[in-house]
């Protein structure tokens, strides 16, 4: 399996658009044009077949990580999977997903220890 392929099923599983795609490798300090992400994407048939180095597909999935968790500076942003994830579900009106989910965080948020407690615990 080629590092084209394997970017495409990663691409395919995780709903990436190429403009995603595109962000994911300017995470990683790689720049590529939407066209030259295409070519990457493209059947190795495809007259505009690019193949995708050992160093860029590494690139990617650095890249990826800091997209799916976010930075390690910063780990308290939002990852874009998640959102975009929550977004799909409000495009989706899954209303009982997404009253799940608000569930799920008011009983993470309430077992948070206080903010008044955890600076005098310091």
């Amino acid at each position: 399996m080629t590092n084209n392929n394997i970017l495409k099923k990663i691409c395919i599983a995780n709903n990436l658009k190429h403009f995603e795609v595109k962000e994911i490798f300017e995470l990683a300090d790689f720049e590529f044009s939407s066209s030259q992400i295409k070519a990457f994407m493209a059947g190795s048939q495809n007259k505009n077949y690019e193949k995708l180095s050992d160093e860029h597909f590494e690139a990617f999935l650095n890249g990826f990580i800091i997209y799916s968790r976010g930075t390690v500076e910063e780990p308290t942003i939002l990852p874009r999977t998640i959102e975009n994830f929550i977004i799909g579900l409000i495009e989706a009106d899954n209303r009982d997903a997404l009253e799940e989910m608000r569930c799920l965080i008011e009983d993470g948020i309430d077992h948070l220890p206080d903010a008044t407690n955890s600076k005098t615990a310091d």
